[in-house]
């Protein structure tokens, strides 16, 4: 029954978090408007006593534009004590810890940008006030100061956002507050969607909060982020890696930045070459360029000018056009489906509507020889438009989802509706049927252009557009078996023209889909809006339920202990059942053993090392700026190289261009007469790009490690002879590599975490154990991994040994983060 007890608790605990994971309160911090912003006293009138030590943890989002204000206010007036968080995000890009009206007692730099890619950090302020100490850890980095003044017992106003005079508000996100003092321990998850009363995790009345933005919502509800109106033929699109909004004319560029909501306009030095019409474009993420193409146009080519191009890009840098090419496909192609294969250098279209025909060609636009190629017919897939695309992060399988069409392709026979899903090869450009799934008597609908692949699921808006006044709606499809899911609110679409179009878009950084929706009053005429929602997007029951008054939830929460109750008593049966049957014994010897090392190889796992073709060590030969130089041709190998000119600023960063370029002549020079000690690689420049041409026998550990990983063909021994080598760039401090040293750690982080639960399971707890290293050289704090390693340790009868270990990580763990754990 004690089992039972705590699986019912853990279950419990999920069920009650299930609305935890999209929650926040936002600060508000209206220019025009003081008594707009956001105040949120955690104990309100109710003041509360501390003894000992004053602890405040909380999670943080910060803005993403630069902002200044106060965080946190700490104030006991009968003490005489009064401290304050501080924070300067402007470009000086510090936090203080203020003792107001005195002195600043810490004052922590941090780096901006990384900390808005890391999305939500960890925030702690601590007080001691038995050593007189105050400490501020921001994200486990750790300051503190003496405070002399200190009193032995401390009964503040704990205050975020406005306090009194101080009215300087930053617009962050905080959530999982606690304030910790000895034994007395409160909890706000902050995870409520309206209100100004705050509520603890047990649902008790506690803090109010003035002009909240409660942050649960931007997970169900579209905010509607701004506009623009064209009067001419315009196209639009959105550019996760900077997070701007393009819309554009053949004269005129309008830029709408997602971060400080501002819009700016440029007019092209030289009008663009395409005759805007349909306004269809792309964006190619490795070379900053906004393509623009019109598939068909004249038809008689006669009457087109000559210097009318149909596809010309746009360099997103210099805002300068370049025609690409002048060839027009065959017929008009309205609402066909499209994606950008990166690894490839090509864009394809698929289906679309013109000439009175629907089409299941496959149309490829070359990047790099800027034409298109012959179409391939997907005889699987039924004619179509109104058509779906996407493709997956590895650019193997493209995806085409519903639409409208027959299996003839004439339009004069009439149309269905289709909501199937194929897959294509991308190596091999075939196409097979998933599945079709039964939409029944529901409202007929169609997808926009464009869908997001994530994980097993496609993501794309839907709208009824046989409807004027229609609708947009989020769906989740599961790519398996085509069970979908409705999520979100509605966006408004007015879709009487056929060249009303919309696209949605994922930015990984801030975690959020983005959708463009143009609509036209004429053939000409147009209105883009822009809109935004957070993940994971609630769907209408999830938002109900989390919208609930929390007397309404204790109901529910009876109810569902009720059945869990039930549940986990039959799952406990059946699991001491099994466990009567099932013996579980590990007595196979498991051993990895480091590989010896091979010709011609480079080695970045651990330690540097190079070996000759007769395998002798020449790691001697590569100095320091050449082991930084193959660092990054290694990093940008699977984007087939990189730029001279970003080359010479990663390596030399603000150096004047003409000693970059001796520079970077000198050093490739050198790397190539280094690599002739080694058969299978060369240093090539190719198309403005320089990158690694690798044959057999070459070998590089990160190269395999790669592709095992994007293959999906690994396993434990296999990752585990180049992991157990050690932390990935050992040697390598340079801040030029910090970016493929943290990239490459957060691809292998789940692959490891992947496998030490999967020989766990397995009883391999030799291979669990050596996993666990490779992750802690990864996070040396990694918890889940380090429970595995206990777990381990104590299946294996060294009970000993797990003691050390975990006494031993307690104790770092403590001086790095200043609070100790509970393992799982």
């Amino acid at each position: 029954m004690v089992k039972i007890s705590k699986l019912l608790l853990l279950l419990l605990f999920a069920v009650s978090c299930v609305h935890l994971r999209a929650q926040g309160l936002r600060f508000l911090n209206p220019i025009d408007s003081i008594n707009g912003r956001t105040s949120y006293s955690v104990f309100a009138d109710d003041k509360k006593v501390f003894f000992h030590q004053l602890d405040i943890h909380f999670d943080m989002l910060l803005p993403r534009v630069g902002e200044v204000g106060y965080i946190l206010h700490v104030v006991d007036e009968e003490k005489g004590v009064n401290f304050n968080i501080f924070y300067d995000g402007r470009g000086n890009d510090l936090i203080e810890l203020n003792e107001e009206g005195k002195t600043t007692l810490i004052r922590s730099r941090f780096n901006r940008q990384g900390l808005l890619d890391k999305g939500w950090i960890s925030f702690k302020v601590s007080i001691n006030l038995d050593k007189h100490e105050i400490s501020m850890n921001i994200d486990g980095q750790k300051q503190q100061a003496h405070v002399k003044s200190l009193p032995a017992t401390l009964s503040p106003q704990i205050v975020f956002g406005r306090f009194d005079y101080l009215i300087e508000v930053p617009s962050v996100t905080i959530r999982n507050l606690r304030i910790r003092s000895g034994e007395a321990n409160y909890y706000f998850p902050l995870s409520q969607s309206s209100g100004n009363v705050v509520f603890d995790h047990q649902l008790k009345k506690v803090g109010r909060v003035d002009n909240p933005y409660w942050s649960i919502n931007d997970c169900y509800h579209w905010q509607r982020l701004g506009a623009m109106k064209f009067q001419h033929n315009a196209g639009a699109s959105f550019d996760p890696q900077r997070h701007l909004f393009y819309g554009y004319t053949r004269d005129t560029l309008l830029v709408y930045n997602t971060d400080n909501r501002e819009t700016t306009c440029r007019v092209f030095s030289q009008k663009c070459p395409v005759d805007v019409n349909l306004g269809m474009n792309f964006i190619d993420p490795r070379s900053r360029k906004l393509y623009t193409y019109e598939v068909y146009k004249y038809d008689n080519l006669a009457d087109r000018p000559q210097d009318e191009a149909s596809v010309a890009s746009l360099d997103l840098n210099t805002l300068e056009w370049t025609p690409e090419c002048y060839t027009q496909l065959p017929t008009q192609l309205h609402h066909h489906g499209s994606f950008v294969d990166t690894l490839r250098n090509r864009f394809c279209i698929f289906g679309g509507f013109g000439s009175m025909l629907y089409s299941r060609q496959l149309h490829e636009y070359n990047l790099v020889n800027h034409q298109w190629q012959q179409p391939k017919n997907l005889q699987a897939c039924t004619p179509r438009y109104f058509t779906s695309m996407g493709i997956d992060s590895l650019s193997r399988y493209a995806y085409i989802f519903g639409g409208m069409g027959n299996e003839s392709g004439n339009q004069s026979i009439g149309r269905h509706y289709l909501y199937d899903l194929y897959r294509i090869d991308l190596a091999t450009d075939s196409a097979e049927h998933v599945w079709t799934i039964d939409w029944g008597k529901r409202q007929n609908i169609v997808p926009v252009r464009n869908l997001v692949v994530m994980g097993g699921y496609f993501y794309t808006l839907c709208y009824p557009e046989a409807l004027s006044e229609s609708y947009l709606r989020l769906c989740r499809f599961s790519i398996a078996d085509g069970s979908m899911e409705m999520l979100g609110d509605s966006i408004p679409i007015h879709s009487d023209k056929i060249a009303t179009n919309a696209n949605i878009y994922y930015d990984p950084v801030v975690d959020k889909f983005f959708v463009c929706v143009q609509e036209f009053t004429d053939d000409i005429s147009s209105t883009i809006s822009f809109y935004s929602i957070q993940l994971p997007v609630l769907s209408d029951a999830q938002f109900a339920e989390v919208s609930k008054l929390p007397a309404d939830r204790r109901l529910c929460y009876l109810a569902v202990a009720l059945l869990l109750i039930v549940v986990a008593s039959v799952w406990m049966l059946y699991h001491c059942y099994r466990k009567r049957k099932q013996v579980i014994a590990n007595n196979e010897i498991i051993d990895v053993q480091l590989p010896d090392t091979k010709p011609n190889a480079i080695y970045v796992f651990g330690s540097f090392c190079a070996f000759d073709r007769k395998n002798r060590d020449i790691s001697y030969l590569f100095t320091d700026k050449l082991r930084e130089l193959t660092c990054v041709l290694l990093w940008y190998h699977k984007q087939g190289g990189i730029s001279s000119k970003l080359l010479g600023t990663i390596l030399w960063g603000d150096k004047p261009v003409d000693k970059i370029k001796n520079s970077r002549s000198v050093l490739i020079n050198h790397m190539r007469k280094v690599l002739e000690e080694m058969d299978g690689i060369e240093l090539v420049y190719t198309d403005g790009y320089y990158h690694f041409v690798t044959s057999h026998p070459f070998y590089c550990d990160y190269l395999d490690c790669a592709r095992q990983i994007f293959t999906e063909q690994y396993t434990e021994q296999s990752l585990l002879s180049i992991l157990c080598r050690g932390k990935f760039l050992l040697t390598q401090d340079s801040p030029s590599l910090d970016q493929f040293k943290s990239e490459t750690e957060r691809i292998l982080k789940p692959v490891i975490l992947r496998m030490i639960k999967h020989t766990y399971a397995n009883n391999e707890l030799k291979l669990t154990l050596y996993l666990v290293e490779a992750m802690l050289h990864i996070d040396p704090y990694h918890v889940e991994s380090f429970s595995y390693k206990i777990k381990s340790l104590k299946r294996l009868g060294k009970v000993y040994e797990a003691q050390d270990a975990s006494r031993a990580f307690h104790e770092e763990y403590i001086k790095a983060f200043g609070e100790d754990f509970e393992l799982k």
